[in-house]
């Protein structure tokens, strides 16, 4: 076992050494495929939480892969020598064809998550188990189960998903999958964040959190601030957040990182994080949405579909004209925004890594980057 984890994180160096020198130095085609894989497989889901968009974006976005077509790209991402490919939706366990897909990504050692609402968790433990998933990301947004539910939008959720959390522990072996709690952080679990982490901690392997966000017009992440309301902190009150947050970072120290300590600078200041804080997205994951259509960025309205993975290949979208044009802008800075939530995290990552914040471009400025 050690020989093949040593082999993966060799194999993921070499994609993520290859894919900065190609696209990001010099932005020409890829012989790698990305870094990261995002697939939502689908935007139906069980529950309505307060903050979410899922259910408009299934009108967008339906469900337009094939079982055939994605057992085939399965096989593509594998050879393609991705690293790690997260499974998010939508409620991922309301898809048909999930453990099929992750049999096969599981044959080429890519690492695979799941992020699901804990619903059907204990439904699907034994498939779990059985498909080799790597980690398995729960969403819980308060220690308390009123709060939770109320968040939610689902009463008696949050003693559903203990029960899975629970039932899955007990059935795993050697701590696989690990169990991962994640929290969104707002007006109501913000003051008693370091009471919610204590309680996580004792139910789940790992804890984190990402601050509410809103209007992500091709992610979850949709709702407008007005539909937020409640949940998000009014400009007025950033100096009660920033010293709420200050004093949780200080009793738990491992969370004191850049990505944590930027959430009130995204939340009241995002100007600063633009102008400080790089784009990593486009040289390093793909995002694949539910009717095929490719993204690297489900933010910015700028950045179109790449191309179609039921007309293309991995590699053709990865290496399209489309996606090359949009890293040049990229690499150009010229996208002027900025995303914290945690699939994005590596961009907070990236920038506090010596030499790797500073690379350098190239070739010649192209006169179409506006």
């Amino acid at each position: 076992m050690p020989v093949q984890f040593d082999k993966k994180i060799f194999s993921a160096l070499i994609t993520l050494i290859m894919n900065l020198m190609q696209t990001k130095l010099l932005n020409i085609k890829a012989s790698r495929g990305p870094l990261f894989v995002t697939w939502l497989p689908t935007f139906n889901c069980n529950i309505s939480c307060k903050f979410c968009s899922t259910h408009n974006l299934k009108k967008k976005y339906p469900e337009g892969i094939s079982q055939k077509r994605a057992i085939t790209l399965a096989h593509e991402i594998g050879k393609a020598k991705t690293w790690v490919v997260g499974f998010t939706g939508g409620e991922v366990l309301m898809y048909p064809y999930l453990f099929d897909v992750i049999k096969v990504l599981k044959q080429y050692q890519v690492i695979v998550y799941i992020v699901t609402n804990g619903k059907l968790l204990k439904q699907y433990t034994d498939d779990i188990l059985s498909s080799g998933i790597d980690s398995v990301v729960v969403s819980i947004d308060s220690d308390d189960a009123k709060e939770h539910d109320f968040i939610r939008n689902n009463d008696g959720l949050f003693d559903i998903l203990i029960d899975g959390i629970t039932f899955l522990k007990a059935k795993r072996q050697d701590k696989k999958p690990i169990i991962k709690a994640t929290t969104v952080l707002s007006k109501i679990s913000l003051p008693k964040m370091s009471q919610i982490v204590s309680k996580l901690t004792s139910l789940t392997d790992i804890v984190s959190f990402q601050p509410i966000v809103g209007g992500y017009e091709n992610s979850p992440h949709g709702q407008k601030d007005n539909n937020l309301k409640g949940l998000n902190f009014p400009h007025e009150e950033r100096l009660f957040v920033e010293q709420l947050l200050s004093k949780f970072l200080k009793t738990n120290p491992s969370y004191n990182t850049n990505y944590y300590r930027s959430i009130p600078i995204f939340w009241f200041e995002k100007e600063r994080l633009i102008n400080k804080i790089k784009c990593w997205s486009p040289f390093l994951r793909l995002i694949i949405m539910p009717n095929g259509d490719t993204l690297h960025c489900t933010t910015n309205s700028r950045f179109n579909s790449l191309g179609n993975i039921n007309e293309m290949s991995l590699m053709d979208v990865w290496n399209s004209n489309e996606m090359i044009s949009q890293r040049e802008i990229i690499r150009r800075h010229k996208n002027r925004c900025i995303c914290w939530t945690q699939d994005a995290s590596f961009n907070a990552l990236a920038d506090s890594i010596p030499f790797v914040n500073r690379m350098p471009v190239f070739n010649k400025r192209r006169d179409s980057i506006d």
